[in-house]
């Protein structure tokens, strides 16, 4: 099915890089009481496969309908790519 990892660590340059994970900011507020703010993600490709890198460590993400649509068409652009 697919691979994961809790150990952002895995990848410290790249997250660095890029800027992944959390910003401690609510730019359209707070939407659960665990809610911990922004969080900056990136889509790629590897070993063809497509990969979803969160920056850190990610129980639930809440998301607007705009945000999911991107984040959907990013998904499939990355798979059609392989």
């Amino acid at each position: 099915m697919s691979n994961h990892s809790q150990n952002p660590e895995m990848s410290k340059d790249f997250i660095d890089s890029m800027g992944l994970g959390k910003t401690n900011q609510f730019p359209r507020g707070s939407i659960h009481a665990t809610d911990e703010g922004e969080l900056k993600l990136a889509v790629g490709t590897q070993n063809d496969k497509v990969i979803i890198h969160f920056g850190t460590p990610v129980a639930w993400l809440g998301m607007y309908k705009e945000q999911a649509i991107e984040l959907g068409k990013s998904i499939i652009e990355k798979a059609e790519s392989l």
